[in-house]
């Protein structure tokens, strides 16, 4: 009798192994098989946002392209091999259009520079005309509803008449050296009190994210949604506990690109870097920071203590 249990359950266990060998990348990595979301994408952009995603999306069995700008290959960060790039510039309309056609692309995600209104505005349209149904503005940051050129983005997107998916993330970790200055004189360097909470979000985290909701949940619970992601949560100024080092109040942060991080420290200041803020309140808004971190289930965010490999300390808080 044992025998004859031990040769029923080998066989269930080779029919399992086989099923398991059958299954796609997507379902491997938690996308079920009846999945309804999106598969082919078009990712403007490969830097600190953009390549993840690229990574993150190739990992989950989509079909992705990514489109860079002319002669900026030098600069893109590592991408799969199976992966296309091609050089286009955002303004090239017709050229972008026939390439998101001929890859029958459904998702447009730009990494592209924030500020360049204008671009995303280009892009947006040339999206919606060669048939793509989402579009993802570049907005993986800190809150940006009521901020005058991302709210144009988005007013834009709602004209043209193309869904939109919104990503908050925060600050992204691997800034926290240059933001901080603590990459020039070991110290961290807060503009203002950095009394405020802000959300801090890990690029892998950001990527991994954003490819398992675009690629698992139907498009009615992505249209013209807002995201709002958190790793894990500090104020600037409890930084200097968490790195074990001295903290330095500056009028502006040192380093290359000191204006743009003491701007971002400010943004900070105000609240905004936390991303459940309400621009309209002045406080956190009933969708708190790290609200659809739930969406991701499983998923072990990382914290800046994991993150920076900061040894002994507790002082982190994971969002979410």
């Amino acid at each position: 009798m044992i025998c004859g249990d031990l040769k029923a359950w080998s066989c269930v266990s080779l029919l399992s192994r086989r099923r398991l060998a059958r299954r796609t990348p997507m379902q491997r990595l938690g996308g079920s098989p009846g999945a309804a979301g999106f598969k082919t994408f078009a990712v403007f952009g490969a830097g600190l946002v953009g390549a993840p995603i690229v990574r993150a999306l190739h990992a989950r069995g989509a079909t992705v392209i990514a489109v860079i700008r002319p002669g900026t290959a030098h600069q893109a960060l590592p991408l799969p091999a199976q992966v296309p790039v091609f050089e286009r510039a955002c303004t090239e309309a017709y050229e972008i259009g026939q390439l998101l056609r001929e890859n029958s692309v459904e998702v447009v995600i730009s990494t592209l520079s924030a500020a360049n209104v204008d671009s995303q505005n280009c892009l947006a349209e040339t999206a919606r005309e060669a048939g793509a149904r989402l579009f993802v503005p570049s907005e993986f940051g800190i809150v940006s509803e009521g901020v005058t050129d991302f709210v144009a983005v988005i007013e834009h997107l709602k004209s043209c008449d193309i869904p939109y998916a919104r990503f908050y993330v925060g600050f992204f970790m691997e800034t926290i050296p240059a933001m901080m200055g603590l990459s020039v004189n070991r110290k961290i360097n807060v503009v203002g009190c950095g009394n405020m909470p802000c959300s801090f979000t890990a690029s892998e985290d950001v990527a991994g994210f954003v490819a398992h909701v675009l690629t698992t949940l139907p498009p009615s619970e992505l249209h013209n949604k807002t995201f709002r992601l958190q790793g894990d949560r500090s104020t600037l100024s409890d930084l200097a506990i968490l790195f074990d080092t001295d903290l330095n109040f500056v009028n502006m942060v040192p380093g290359p690109m000191g204006e743009v991080w003491t701007r971002m420290q400010l943004a900070a200041e105000s609240g905004m870097a936390s991303t459940g803020w309400d621009l309209g309140k002045c406080d956190e808004g009933k969708d708190c920071a790290g609200c659809t971190n739930k969406l991701w289930p499983g998923h072990e965010w990382k914290t800046i203590v994991k993150f920076f490999k900061l040894k002994g300390s507790k002082y982190a808080v994971a969002g979410g």
